[in-house]
């Protein structure tokens, strides 16, 4: 587990993705990206596409409530906390995922409270 800390705009919701693809990651299995609001994750995957020349729904795809933008060419996966947390109620150790990024931990909602416990299992069972 990292965790990452730096000021408004310097870039870790986008860039952060991007470093990981660059690593090598989304290969074995899909980056996902946690944001708070299905707006976020719809904004953020478009803009992460953009700035990689391609369109959302291909490398860099979103699912949201009641929307899924996501193929078989998805590497980098935006989503909300809910529909990752959903996801854990079918795979207890998201196996689909190489990485797993929880942006915008610093929200006082209690997802984010709840998923960081899990993770820190999820994290200590896969090791």
């Amino acid at each position: 587990m990292v965790i990452v800390a730096g000021e408004t705009g310097s870039g870790k919701t986008t860039q952060l993705p991007k470093i990981c693809m660059e690593l090598g990651r989304g290969i074995k299995g899909l980056i996902g990206h946690t944001q708070p609001r299905r707006l976020a994750a719809r904004t953020v995957a478009n803009r992460i596409a953009e700035e990689l020349k391609t369109e959302p729904g291909g490398c860099i795809g979103y699912k949201v409530r009641f929307s899924d933008h996501v193929s078989d060419n998805t590497m980098v996966k935006l989503m909300t906390d809910g529909i990752l947390l959903a996801e854990i109620q079918q795979d207890r150790l998201l196996m689909q995922y190489d990485t797993i990024i929880i942006d915008e931990a610093h929200e006082t909602q209690p997802e984010y409270r709840f998923s960081s416990r899990l993770f820190e299992r999820v994290a200590a069972a896969a090791s």
